[in-house]
């Protein structure tokens, strides 16, 4: 069996080596071509083209005046252009000479027109003083009205003993106008909503001072409750 027979009967073996070596082929010259390029430059060897030139730096004719033909063109202007005459020039104005050579006059002294004072002439009258104006007194101020009095309910519900042996009072004091409350345990001498003081109390009543001294009894329970007026 002849090498073509063999690859004609091993066809997938032959198509896989032949993209295998056009793989290769390929690399092999992308290899190449990237060695062989230069730094920024292309792997053409072709001259690029020249840059034209617009004018030649190397001579000073572009300084020089531009030269007109000689067959004059028929639609430029060959007449020349008169210049009108300029206006005559004003004359220069007078100038009157300045009197530098006077000499400022000077100018005479004023009179003093100020009196001079004089003494007093024995038997003169004594200028009078005027008196200070005695100034009113300020008015005292108006006394500040009382405020209303104040309404307060008052209800007694006995009393406990406390650690300690003490008593406190089981009271509540009320100020409906005023939306004020206290309620609870109480010892002897607290005071309550600024308006009253707890005396003394017992298992019946208890006893209260209000308005500067004024004491109040209250007895034990609801249907005790009372109404003290404050002033």
């Amino acid at each position: 069996m002849n090498i073509f027979e063999k690859m004609k009967t091993e066809w997938e073996r032959t198509l896989l080596l032949s993209v295998f070596l056009l793989i290769a082929i390929g690399a092999g010259l992308i290899t190449y071509r990237l060695l062989t390029m230069e730094d920024g430059g292309v792997s053409t060897r072709e001259k690029r083209p020249t840059s034209p030139r617009y004018f030649d730096v190397t001579s000073y004719s572009y300084l020089e005046p531009a030269k007109l033909p000689d067959v004059m063109n028929p639609l430029a202007f060959t007449h020349s252009l008169r210049r009108r005459p300029a206006p005559p020039q004003p004359p220069p104005p007078k100038t009157e000479p300045k009197n530098d050579q006077k000499t400022p006059q000077p100018k005479p002294p004023v009179a003093n027109t100020k009196p001079t004072p004089q003494p007093p002439k024995p038997g003169a009258e004594k200028p009078v003083t005027p008196k200070p104006v005695e100034q009113p007194k300020p008015k005292p101020p108006p006394p500040k009205p009382k405020p209303p009095p104040r309404k307060l309910k008052v209800m007694y519900s006995g009393y406990s003993d406390v650690e300690g042996g003490t008593r406190k009072a089981w009271l509540r004091v009320v100020e409906e106008k005023e939306n004020k409350r206290a309620s609870g345990r109480f010892e002897v001498g607290a005071q309550l909503l600024d308006a009253v003081k707890i005396e003394s109390f017992d298992a019946d009543k208890i006893v209260l001072i209000h308005s500067g001294g004024k004491k109040a009894t209250i007895h034990k329970g609801k249907k005790n409750e009372q109404e003290l007026t404050i002033q």
